[in-house]
């Protein structure tokens, strides 16, 4: 792996905003010296990164869920089931993730 900052370290250290990302999947195209895949690059598990493309505004869960070492999905279920909760109704973005990963079979229902 190269020795670079990664997205994720640089965004959790307050080094980078979660528009920049484009910025480094765009020197990861054009660094030839660069030998890892691009979720590795960018700091994220492959899960991580699947989630992003298809649903971009997943990004901030993303971030939370590597500050607070807990995989993604688990912050969801718990963000999504407090707002719930909290508001009574369910229109909240981590509701609506999760919703979408429940749909497609990434999050067992029972655990939602």
């Amino acid at each position: 792996m190269s020795s670079h900052r990664t997205f994720v370290d640089a965004c959790l250290a307050g080094e980078a905003l979660l528009s920049e990302i484009d910025s480094f999947v765009e020197a990861w195209h054009e660094d030839d010296s660069v030998t890892c895949e691009l979720p590795e690059y960018l700091g994220m598990s492959s899960d991580d990164y699947r989630l992003w493309v298809e649903r971009p505004e997943s990004l901030r869960f993303i971030l939370a869920a590597h500050k607070n070492r807990t995989p993604v999905t688990e912050l969801l279920v718990k963000r999504a089931g407090l707002r719930a909760a909290a508001r009574g109704e369910e229109k909240g973005e981590a509701v609506q993730v999760l919703r979408w990963l429940i749909e497609t079979g990434r999050v067992d229902e029972r655990y939602a």
